[in-house]
């Protein structure tokens, strides 16, 4: 009798140590890594891009030639599409036609934001294209921000300078949001985009999650298309909504 007390006591002792314990992640759980691919709109999608996986979403500039079509072309590839939103940067530093700038009003601002969105239907995100000086302003952030969670879409800060506060204004808003960790390709050699490729997995493994942008130069696909099998085995490459933060 005596015994079966001393068991029945040990494992109602051992619930209680367990129920109390904090729940342990699984270490089963891979690291997320989400790859952009920027700039397209100029040209028909890279046929290219259709040899990598799916989970690699895209990044359209609105008012480019084959914005709408790249935009199609993604959507019946099974992939996510963001609209690479063009916007001021510093005097002196290239500009595309259409982009939002300092001087616009709000109304301005978020109508041209909205024909931007018209242009690349399906977008569920926003990230700047260039920007590097409007994106340290925080009004026109504000304006940008509150009509994207009027259209209930995310915003991935490009991060083109330090001083940006778009990420900030984004989480304000309520928006579903993250930055750019790395860019991949600003030297074209694939020595340099794979060293790009383990610093990305190592910020996912130490950050739980890293957003990657890339470009559709062909030595960047193609050394995405030779890596990402074996970097897969390390880091779960996932669209760009499962890279969100609340």
């Amino acid at each position: 009798m005596q015994r079966i007390v001393t068991v029945t006591t040990y494992i109602i002792l051992s619930l209680a140590l367990l129920l109390a314990m904090p729940a342990m992640a699984n270490p089963l759980t891979k690291p997320k890594l989400a790859v952009i691919i920027d700039d397209l709109g100029y040209d028909l999608m890279p046929r290219d891009i259709a040899k990598l996986p799916a989970a690699i979403s895209i990044s359209v500039i609105p008012f480019t030639e084959f914005d709408t079509a790249v935009a199609l072309t993604a959507l019946s590839q099974h992939r996510e599409i963001l609209l690479h939103l063009p916007m001021q940067s510093p005097p002196g530093a290239p500009q595309e036609s259409y982009v939002l700038t300092l001087d616009m009003s709000k109304l301005e601002m978020q109508e041209a934001v909205q024909e931007a969105l018209y242009r690349v239907p399906h977008a569920i995100a926003v990230n700047n294209h260039m920007g590097s000086l409007l994106t340290q302003h925080s009004e026109p952030m504000h304006w940008i921000m509150e009509l994207l969670h009027d259209r209930q879409l995310g915003f991935i800060d490009s991060r083109t300078t330090v001083n940006t506060v778009a990420q900030k204004i984004a989480k304000q808003h309520g928006l579903p949001n993250n930055r750019r960790h790395v860019f991949l390709d600003h030297y074209l050699n694939e020595a340099f985009i794979s060293d790009q490729l383990e610093l990305a997995v190592t910020l996912a493994e130490k950050r739980g999650i890293a957003v990657v942008i890339a470009h559709p130069f062909p030595i960047t696909l193609d050394t995405l298309q030779k890596a990402l099998p074996e970097l897969q085995q390390r880091v779960d490459l996932v669209p760009i909504s499962q890279a969100f933060l609340p």
